[in-house]
């Protein structure tokens, strides 16, 4: 890879790093505070959140890179904003009235808020993507994860255990992330500029992204939130907390360290979408650097004994030490193969994307529903979800190489 490339890279990664070490250093004095029946209330309520922030902005910043003009891509950004303030508008109405009925708890009124900064984010952040400037979207992670953590204990000390700090929090850090992106943009006049005609006639013309990729990522974040639903539903609430708690342990640290190379690989990629040579040549260079990364992994998370983590986390979280183990194969591959994932953006294969993401959450489901109903435990239901997570994002990625790129030169194009 070019050197500016593994430079961006390295920018990104570590300020996912440090944002992320701050995330685990904070974990033993949260633990320590919320019980696993209080953090598991937290992740049901951001669950549900989680199934609307992703495709808040229908998915119309993933086109921002694609633009060649910067104001074309800041009318779109501007577009994509108002999208995101209309579907938060609609889902403020939706909790009140769930709330008013007495449904859910009066903590969700916070969800629209939520996903409001969530687009926020993910619009501006984006646009730093194609501006290069990471940098500041380093900076805004790290931001995000020291506010969070420090309210989080903060206020857990002040008033006690209650999941609504755990969610002010995390919207106290949304808006820390936000002010990093906006504070000093240079380019950001060409966002708060753009005419509003022209942001409809882009998103008229991108509309083909939202109508594939938006049912894509709805797949996926009713895979990522719909899991420690069905976990709650099936083994409890306890069982919830320790499979979220787990999977920010493992899969989210591996998560964003692979999306800060999928950020620097997007643009570079989208700049050769018509180079099939030039996409197998980078795909193949990003498995041949991730698979010992992940080879590193592997042992670090198998060998740690349950003791450890009850040491690190409080006697109450010593089980996370087997959903660990469980999880191991399924986020590792994801982490190998992950980053490929910007290729049917940037070669609109969209159908197959959306076809792929729809099969892994049916995969998912249904494993986690036959080891219900098999009688297993939580920790073999884990088992079970993790291996035949595991195959499916190696049938992925065959079909990445094989179908979107092809194996041959002589292929696509």
């Amino acid at each position: 890879m070019a050197r500016s490339f593994l430079s961006s890279v390295l920018t990104v990664a570590g300020g996912t790093a440090l944002a992320q070490g701050i995330g685990l250093v904070s974990l033993p004095f949260i633990t320590r505070l919320y019980a696993p029946e209080v953090y598991g209330t937290f992740v049901l309520l951001l669950a549900y959140g989680g199934v609307l922030a992703p495709v808040v902005c229908a998915r119309f910043e993933v086109a921002l890179p694609l633009p060649r003009r910067d104001a074309s891509a800041g009318a779109l950004a501007w577009g994509a904003l108002a999208v995101a303030a209309l579907m938060s508008l609609l889902s403020a109405v939706v909790v009140a009235g769930v709330i008013f009925a007495g449904l859910v708890e009066p903590a969700f009124a916070f969800l629209p808020v939520y996903v409001m900064f969530a687009g926020a984010i993910q619009v501006f952040g984006t646009w730093c993507t194609r501006q290069r400037d990471f940098g500041r979207l380093s900076l805004s992670r790290i931001a995000q994860a020291s506010l969070t953590a420090l309210l989080s204990i903060g206020l857990g000390h002040a008033f006690g255990p209650n999941p609504q700090w755990l969610v002010l929090a995390t919207l106290a850090g949304q808006a820390a992330s936000l002010l990093v992106l906006l504070v000093g943009l240079p380019s950001l006049a060409l966002v708060a500029g753009a005419r509003r005609l022209q942001a409809w006639r882009l998103l008229r013309q991108c509309r083909r992204v939202a109508v594939f990729n938006v049912p894509h990522v709805l797949s996926d974040t009713a895979q990522s939130s719909g899991l420690p639903l069905l976990m709650a539903l099936f083994f409890g609430t306890q069982a919830a907390a320790y499979y979220a708690f787990s999977t920010r342990l493992l899969k989210a640290p591996l998560g964003l360290v692979a999306n800060a190379i999928s950020q620097v690989f997007y643009p570079r990629a989208a700049a050769h979408r018509q180079d099939n040579a030039r996409l197998r040549h980078d795909a193949q260079r990003l498995l041949m650097g991730l698979v010992p990364g992940a080879l590193l992994v592997w042992p670090m998370v198998v060998l740690v004994p349950d003791t450890a983590y009850a040491w690190a986390f409080g006697p109450a979280w010593q089980s996370v030490g087997g959903y660990l183990r469980a999880l191991a194969p399924w986020a590792l591959s994801s982490f190998i193969v992950a980053p490929l994932a910007v290729l049917y953006v940037v070669k609109q294969r969209f159908a197959l994307d959306f076809s792929l993401g729809l099969a892994g959450t049916a995969v998912a489901f249904i494993t986690l529903g036959v080891a219900q109903v098999a009688g297993g435990n939580a920790t073999t239901a884990v088992w079970a979800l993790s291996l035949s997570m595991m195959l499916y994002v190696l049938v992925s990625a065959f079909f990445e190489f094989a179908v979107v790129i092809g194996w041959s030169h002589g292929r696509g194009g």
